[in-house]
């Protein structure tokens, strides 16, 4: 039986997708300055920063949304 993705799982597929790639492939070499800075800090930094926090975000609503799962969760009860 072929596999139904939805457009939520779509999303958050392709959002981590994002995430990783802006963190570990060569597009991350055009955040690798010194200057500017922000608040201080280097940009290669915040940069690395903001990223985490995204793919953070996304890795948390995937959880709420239970998204990993086959059945839709269950609303409590006994087991």
């Amino acid at each position: 039986m072929r596999k139904r993705f939805t457009t939520r799982k779509v999303a958050i597929y392709g959002s981590m997708l994002l995430g990783f790639l802006m963190l570990e492939s060569p597009l991350m070499l055009m955040a690798n300055k010194i200057e500017p800075m922000v608040m201080g800090i280097p940009f290669f930094l915040v940069w690395n920063l903001v990223w985490w926090g995204f793919l953070t975000a996304v890795f948390l609503y995937a959880y709420l949304t239970n998204w990993g799962s086959a059945k839709a969760p269950s609303t409590g009860g006994k087991r």
